[in-house]
């Protein structure tokens, strides 16, 4: 997860999948958006996921029971 300026950022992965994390979240009140997190991957782009890190908790917990990985970025 990587904080800036109050926002955290989780890495889904593909961005079908932060697209749906997102409508997710959204549901349960959680303000995010869905951004490119690096064009360095050997399969193509990543994705992720940006929010206040007030809900970084409810957002880990959302997303575990909806069965959506978060993946570490790269260099944690």
């Amino acid at each position: 997860m990587h904080e800036t300026k109050g926002l955290c950022t989780v890495v889904i992965g593909s961005a079908t999948s932060a697209t749906r994390a997102e409508s997710i979240l959204a549901r349960a009140a959680i303000r995010s958006r869905v951004i490119k997190v690096s064009s360095e991957q050997k399969n193509g782009c990543a994705y992720g996921i940006e929010f206040p890190c007030s809900q970084k908790r409810n957002v880990e917990e959302i997303l575990k029971n909806a069965r959506i990985p978060i993946h570490s970025p790269r260099g944690e």
